[in-house]
């Protein structure tokens, strides 16, 4: 299991959003971190394929995924940032809804829904709309979405946004199993988040990779001992790329 990024390149108008970016992926937690500005959220577009790419691969073990079609979207799972929805959808209607789109049998998507609202914390909250839901809430409901069918590559930009310290760590710690037998990207300005869970730290400014190190590697580099240090220093100390 194998995402390979090569010479990635993005453009919006004049501002370029993305520069030459390479890097493969394999099972475990990648936490990418930078500024904003940084070409995070486009990185995580350009892999679900929700923008167009003005030139580089990504490849899924070895296939551009631009031949892959519906085979690649059911192996993805996407939290984006910041999610529209249907305000008078129920939680239950909105994950049936999206259960249908990724292709899950009735059955199979509420066992499925079940569980994940359980482990998201709603199960009280599952006939409410989404209208009258709080910003954490919603954070909560788009976790469970992109974990519908047990993706194999999961996609979570920001996904601890507007939640309590105390979900933050629950939701934290069951990330950290889901690194285990697949490929998680998570992007996230709060370095916490990721310190204790993360196998590879990716740090971007302005489109540019500047660094990707083990996550013992990346507080060594910059003689740090906490992650929120190492930040800081790796992204002054390489300065402007």
């Amino acid at each position: 299991m194998e995402l390979s990024i090569q010479h990635l390149t993005k453009h919006y108008g004049a501002k370029l959003a993305l520069t030459d970016f390479s890097c493969d992926f394999s099972p475990g937690i990648h936490a990418v971190l930078g500024p904003n500005g940084a070409g995070k959220t486009t990185l995580m577009h350009l892999i679900c394929d929700v923008a167009a790419r003005e030139s580089g691969e990504i490849l899924w073990d070895g296939k551009e995924i631009l031949s892959m079609g519906a085979s690649y979207r059911s192996l993805l799972g996407f939290m984006p940032q910041s999610p529209a929805f249907y305000e008078n959808m129920t939680a239950w209607g909105f994950l049936c809804f999206m259960a249908q789109i990724k292709g899950l049998r009735p059955k199979q998507a509420r066992s499925q829904i079940r569980d994940l609202l359980g482990i998201v914390n709603l199960s009280d909250s599952a006939d409410q709309r989404l209208g009258g839901f709080s910003g954490g809430m919603r954070q909560r409901v788009q976790l469970a979405q992109a974990l519908l069918g047990n993706p194999k590559l999961l996609i979570l930009d920001e996904p601890t946004a507007g939640l309590d310290p105390e979900e933050r760590v629950r939701l934290r710690q069951y990330i950290a199993e889901l690194g285990q037998n697949r490929i998680v990207l998570i992007t996230t300005h709060i370095t916490s988040d990721v310190e204790s869970i993360a196998d590879r730290i990716l740090l971007m400014r302005e489109g540019c990779l500047l660094r990707n190190e083990a996550a013992r590697d990346f507080l060594t580099l910059a003689g740090a001992s906490d992650l929120e240090t190492a930040y800081i220093t790796l992204l002054h100390r390489e300065g402007r790329p």
